[in-house]
């Protein structure tokens, strides 16, 4: 976050919306991160881009690489500031599943929450300043975040988060209407959130046991050994939905077994 970032003629030529960020100025890289997420400027995604990642494409490269890490299967990024271009598309699940990963981080939320942000140019000391553009933030009981987002081809977007009565809520709205509409953002996302708060409940459906099952053991100096089964988990469950589980775990393991060894698996 203490970085300093230089900024490119490329990053100082993009499109509204922008900071208008000048080629050779210098930036603190926490600076900059509150200008992206709070106003969206494309000329900061940009070198921000470039400082991370060397180029534009190197970076693409990065973010591609975590979006599949993180399970997001309809995602491929070309652009660091989602400005249309061709093979430049996700879903609202995967935007979801990049959400739920982002909100686990603190800095995250302490940047997207913030209301305004004073900074300066590291040599001129040139003063700049950003509000947040996240109403959601204002008008929902339990908001914590997280984006919002405007093309031409993909209309208004935004993915929101909630965290209220122990539940944590993800949404995404894509293409929830086109100008002058700006505020169906807003309705639509408080109906999914209101959806969430009022069907799903948390349950246990899984606690960690210290006898599971017996499990045959070859050539053991012992014949027999127990089993346990480490983890608990927690889901927001609506009271439709059905969880099956199924149980991965051989009849027999060949000696030598240890303590800890993992023999199977649960899958629920």
């Amino acid at each position: 976050l203490d970085d300093i970032v230089r900024v490119s003629k490329h990053a100082s030529t993009m499109p509204k919306v922008k900071l208008n960020i000048k080629e050779g100025e210098q930036y603190i890289l926490k600076d900059l991160l509150y200008s992206l997420m709070l106003e969206s400027h494309n000329d900061v995604a940009v070198a921000i881009a470039e400082h991370i990642g060397g180029s534009v494409q190197g970076f693409a490269k990065m973010m591609n690489d975590k979006a599949k890490e993180i399970g997001c299967k309809n995602t491929h990024f070309v652009t660091p500031n989602g400005l249309d271009a061709n093979g430049h598309y996700s879903t609202a699940v995967d935007m979801s599943r990049i959400a739920s990963y982002a909100i686990q981080n603190e800095d995250f939320i302490k940047i997207t929450n913030e209301s305004i942000w004073n900074f300066s140019e590291v040599n001129t000391g040139r003063k700049l300043a950003v509000s947040n553009k996240d109403r959601f933030l204002y008008i929902f009981d339990g908001a914590i975040g997280v984006k919002t987002g405007f093309t031409g081809k993909a209309g208004y977007c935004f993915v929101g988060a909630v965290k209220k009565n122990n539940k944590t809520l993800v949404s995404a709205v894509l293409g929830s209407g086109w100008p002058p509409h700006k505020n169906l953002k807003w309705k639509d996302t408080t109906k999914l959130m209101n959806y969430g708060l009022d069907n799903f409940e948390n349950k246990t459906i899984f606690e960690g046991t210290d006898n599971f099952q017996s499990i045959m053991v070859d050539k053991g100096i012992e014949k027999i050994t127990g089993t346990y089964v480490e983890g608990h988990l927690d889901l927001l469950l609506n009271k439709n939905d059905k969880v099956d589980y199924t149980y991965d775990m051989p009849e027999m393991v060949k000696a030598p077994i240890y303590k800890g060894s993992t023999v199977g698996y649960i899958n629920i």
